[in-house]
């Protein structure tokens, strides 16, 4: 009997304690709540216990996507804007003639010696020896600043063509020939360090004689064809002096790996290891590197 009367009691009195109680969330930490969002989530949920309230303020994700970091974008910083004279654009290719022509002039034998160098190993190896000091390797310096020159002017009217005249201005001329000459330096310098580190000057200096020899047989190919690219007409004559180029250059390159795959084997036999890392670091990773800001660069 006591028993029900208790249990009667309880239903009667629970719906007044029910409407007494604050029907709001008891664990939520509305001090650390904007409030804006505070006052939002009350409006719309003023009775859900249960309502997950976000603990930033809302637009964060926007603002995060409107403030992302752009693609990296190469020639951002390159000098922008046309209008190079045609006049400018001469009087450079006539002074890189001029240059050849005093090269050719000076040391007829040199020419001839790179060429026969660039077909056969016993030639290179005989101009090698004959081109020590700094007289017998003058004349391969000479042609080979053509090479740096004219390979600047080359990825110059190359960019003139492909960017729509973004760049044609001097200063992006100037960085092109700065940037043939450093890119170069650079490699002849690792290779000399790298030979050095691992004791292999002899074949560190013959690969870097290679390198000289063939860049400057591809050096007196450039000079006609910067040229012709430079003044021939806009339109499918330009794109194919352009795309012959790059082939011949390309063709010119895997000529010279296979040849200095015969310098390269010595170190291979005794260092393999060594070798590949030299491979990958030196040889494979400028070129992969280059090929990624290209693609990457955007008009």
């Amino acid at each position: 009997m006591i028993r029900s009367v208790f249990f009667a009691l309880m239903l009667l009195f629970m719906p007044l304690l029910g409407g007494s109680q604050d029907a709001s969330n008891p664990f939520e930490l509305v001090n650390r709540l904007p409030k804006s969002v505070l006052a939002a989530t009350e409006a719309v949920y003023p009775s859900n216990p249960f309502e997950v309230v976000a603990h930033r303020t809302p637009g964060v994700s926007e603002m995060s996507i409107e403030n992302a970091t752009e693609f990296f974008n190469p020639f951002a910083v390159m000098p922008r804007g046309g209008g190079l004279p045609n006049a400018v654009l001469l009087s450079i290719l006539l002074a890189i003639i001029a240059l050849l022509t005093f090269s050719v002039a000076a040391n007829r034998g040199a020419v001839e010696k790179a060429w026969r160098g660039f077909l056969n190993d016993n030639a290179l190896n005989l101009a090698h020896r004959e081109a020590s000091g700094l007289v017998g390797s003058t004349p391969y310096y000479m042609l080979y600043v053509n090479f740096l020159l004219s390979a600047g002017v080359f990825i110059f009217l190359v960019t003139r063509i492909f960017q729509d005249q973004a760049f044609n201005n001097l200063p992006f001329l100037l960085v092109c020939m700065g940037g043939a000459v450093g890119i170069f330096l650079f490699k002849h310098v690792m290779i000399t360090a790298v030979g050095h580190l691992f004791s292999q000057e002899q074949q560190a200096r013959r690969y870097n004689f290679l390198i000289m020899v063939f860049n400057c047989v591809i050096g007196i190919f450039l000079v006609p064809f910067n040229f012709f690219i430079a003044f021939s007409a806009k339109g499918d004559y330009q794109l194919l002096l352009v795309f012959w180029m790059l082939g011949l250059v390309a063709i010119f390159y895997a000529y010279r790996a296979l040849r200095s795959a015969g310098i390269g084997s010595k170190i291979l036999n005794s260092s393999p290891f060594h070798f590949l890392l030299y491979l990958c670091a030196v040889e494979i990773a400028p070129v992969l590197l280059l090929v990624k800001l290209a693609i990457m660069q955007k008009a």
